[in-house]
């Protein structure tokens, strides 16, 4: 093999494309992988898509893993051979070159499903950000946003001892998942206000830990008003948008933190500070879906197949289409 064809998404202006590109035989410490699936993340790439977030790498092949087999393997320390499943964190394409450094590319146990693995990236996302938020056992949490990356923290924190659980979000449905995922109490923000209804389940303390996966400055104020005294906010998926702060009153005088989780931030050298390394995280993930404790199916909301996927993206720009968990199945791209 010298040389195979893929197709790759991109965005142009604000549609998306299907282009083919070459690639070549893997060097060392890197594997081509056929992708099988691959799993859309509704926020940033919507944001991505229409220039709210302009970022050019993310633009050219947007999306954060493949989920596939190797086909050709180049001589890596990580074992990595042809056949073996893996999820590598590349963009949305028909087959991809990735590295084999485990932060990268992981291998994928015959337990896991491929529509499960797929969600292995999004879900790092909100571990990392609890673990930011230092989450002590019996505290009450507050998730505001009930997108994958939300819905996926409700059961973490769930699962790493949080007390009282809160959810807050403008969609009954996905309000309704987070129920069934562990959340105790459902707040919809566009029906009732958020800071009554969230000082009212806590006697009027507020929240100790505030995750919000809105991917939005604009509820930062908010959230000030929705944290208790000393209480640490963690802002994940932020796009970049300016707000204005009322910092002395509502952040200093409550003594609140205010923390931004970025997963890629997250080392993947182990220290003494930071022993969870990017590859950690991911393989504690794996082992939980293997265990069936970390489930992810009912977050699938679309399936197409990936030659739909200029049409995917116009439909994600809809207020009204409830996407959430959105697979995208390259098996068509794949007949040789």
């Amino acid at each position: 093999m010298s040389t195979i064809q893929a197709s790759v998404i991109t965005f142009r202006d604000t549609r998306a494309e299907l282009i083919s590109c070459s690639l070549t035989e893997p060097q060392s410490n890197e594997v081509l992988v056929r992708a099988r699936l691959s799993l859309i993340s509704p926020g940033t790439e919507l944001a991505a898509l229409t220039r709210v977030w302009d970022d050019a790498a993310f633009r050219a092949n947007p999306g954060y893993a493949l989920m596939g087999e190797v086909i050709a393997a180049g001589k890596n320390q990580a074992g990595i051979q042809p056949c073996h499943r893996v999820i590598s964190l590349v963009g949305h394409a028909s087959a991809a070159l990735a590295s084999t450094e485990p932060w990268v590319t992981l291998p994928v146990p015959d337990s896991v499903n491929d529509e499960t693995a797929s969600f292995l990236p999004l879900a790092s996302v909100a571990l990392h950000a609890l673990r930011r938020a230092e989450l002590e056992m019996g505290e009450t949490v507050l998730i505001v946003g009930l997108g994958i990356i939300g819905q996926i923290a409700v059961t973490l924190a769930r699962l790493h001892g949080a007390g009282r659980m809160i959810a807050i979000d403008l969609s009954d449905e996905r309000l309704q998942i987070a129920g069934e995922r562990g959340a105790d109490e459902l707040v919809n923000s566009g029906k009732v206000d958020p800071q009554s209804a969230v000082l009212g389940l806590t006697r009027g303390e507020g929240a100790p830990v505030i995750l919000d996966a809105t991917g939005s400055t604009w509820h930062i104020p908010q959230n000030f008003k929705l944290a208790a005294l000393g209480g640490r906010i963690v802002t994940v998926g932020i796009v970049d948008e300016s707000v204005q702060l009322q910092f002395p009153k509502e952040f200093m005088q409550r003594e609140l933190t205010l923390l931004a989780a970025s997963q890629p931030r997250c080392p993947t050298t182990p220290t003494i500070r930071h022993p969870w390394t990017q590859q950690a995280n991911r393989q504690y993930l794996l082992e939980m879906m293997a265990q069936g404790r970390l489930k992810v199916q009912d977050l699938i909301t679309h399936r197409f197949p990936a030659s739909d996927a200029p049409l995917v993206y116009e439909t994600l720009k809809s207020a009204d289409q409830g996407m959430l968990g959105c697979i995208l199945d390259w098996s068509e791209f794949n007949t040789e």
